[in-house]
């Protein structure tokens, strides 16, 4: 300890005192008063400490030779300044342990050391960490990990200052060292719709029938209800059993007619009801649209007003390729096969127009060109346990 002591006494004001008081270590004034705490772990090495007392003004002192002084004293290993943050009477630096093969830092192992204006150290702190990196030796060449990732990114089609462009997925973040793609979350599965041979307009599937009344009509809103309801009701309280609203982004429509247990729908029923409300609500041609997968919705096995549903999810595509952003999410009744919800995202008007894009692998290598895999440590779910990891990152 008497030798931790006299390297700590080196970057502190002459005046501080450090005095051992068991495990600790307090910092103290030349008057005696506390000015901080020193901690230590139970081999004696420094965990960190903090000073608080008035320094003198700016002197002539380069902060960051002071924190990597500090830091081959006390975790010569953490020998990479990897962050500054400037204050008007200090510098916090970050120095991170970087591991001897590849010379990347390694998380959560390192040390923050601040150097106030007059050359002191006035806080730290030292981060180390017990680790396993798996499969540091089997690493791909970066250049055959970038064409990995090309093949297996999706490509979307967007709009970028009103044009549409071509782009690459942001749920392709990276390739592991094995090869393999890494993403934030699996790709989304484009099948085809199959049209059925009935067609309904929406009003019959979502229960409108000769008794209701399209009681309101003005700025996009529809609202649609039994006559005897709208009769024996001031408009304000009538129950919205229909509704629709339109605007320049979203088509919003929700049915709550009455419903009982009579029978229950088979899912391919309800797919088939959800697929005539899409085909009879957009411009577009179902061709275009792709079904991307269904579900009970969350809220289906509580017993209330609402008829529970299932869920199902389409999105737009161009030439084969999703137009990033524009989904449609229809909730289908499992006891009466209405249309108790229907989301759609409005199209934009740089794909509707006769916009002619030309895709194919060339394109996508030309996409290739905008971003760039830098090689990192990735936390696995096991705990202290590592991989490395080619991550994508943008090319400035």
């Amino acid at each position: 300890m008497k030798q931790l002591i006299q390297s700590l006494k080196q970057f502190l004001p002459e005046e501080v005192q450090v005095t051992a008081q068991g495990s600790v270590l307090r910092l103290l004034t030349a008057e005696g008063e506390p000015c901080g705490i020193v901690d230590i772990d139970e081999k004696g090495d420094l965990i960190g400490f903090d000073l608080e007392m008035m320094l003198p003004d700016k002197g002539e002192s380069d902060a960051r030779v002071i924190a990597q002084q500090f830091a081959a004293v006390f975790y010569p290993e953490a020998a990479e300044v990897i962050q500054e943050n400037f204050s008007s009477q200090s510098t916090v630096i970050r120095l991170a342990e970087t591991d001897s093969i590849h010379h990347l830092p390694i998380p959560s192992a390192g040390l923050t050391v601040e150097v106030h204006d007059s050359g002191f150290v006035t806080a730290a702190q030292l981060y180390r960490n017990t680790y396993t990196l798996k499969d540091s030796n089997k690493l791909l060449d970066a250049t055959e990990a970038k064409q990995k990732l090309l093949a297996e990114t999706p490509v979307l089609i967007a709009v970028e200052d009103e044009n549409p462009v071509y782009k690459l997925s942001d749920q392709a973040i990276g390739v592991h060292a094995d090869g393999t793609v890494l993403f934030t979350e699996l790709p989304t599965v484009l099948a085809d719709i199959e049209e059925t041979a009935d067609h309904m307009d929406w009003e019959s599937l979502m229960g409108i029938t000769d008794d209701f009344v399209n009681y309101y009509d003005e700025d996009g809103i529809q609202l649609w209800a039994e006559k005897e309801l709208v009769d024996n009701h001031p408009i304000d309280e009538i129950p919205d059993q229909v509704a629709v609203r339109k605007n320049e982004d979203v088509l919003f429509y929700s049915g709550a007619t009455p419903w009982n247990k009579d029978r229950r729908y088979t899912e391919e029923e309800l797919r088939q009801q959800a697929v005539q409300f899409l085909a009879a609500v957009t411009d577009q041609s179902l061709q275009e649209w792709k079904h991307t997968g269904e579900q009970l919705a969350p809220d289906a096995a509580i017993e209330d007003e609402l008829e529970p549903a299932y869920v199902f999810l389409f999105t737009y595509t161009k030439s084969g390729i999703r137009v990033e952003g524009v989904e449609a999410s229809i909730h289908v009744g499992i006891y009466t096969g209405l249309i108790r919800e229907c989301i759609i995202d409005s199209l934009p008007a740089a794909i509707t127009a006769e916009n002619k894009l030309v895709f194919d692998e060339h394109a996508k290598q030309k996409l290739g060109e905008s971003f760039q895999l830098e090689l990192a440590w990735v936390a696995l779910q096991e705990e202290n346990q590592y991989e490395l990891v080619y991550v994508r990152t943008e090319k400035e």
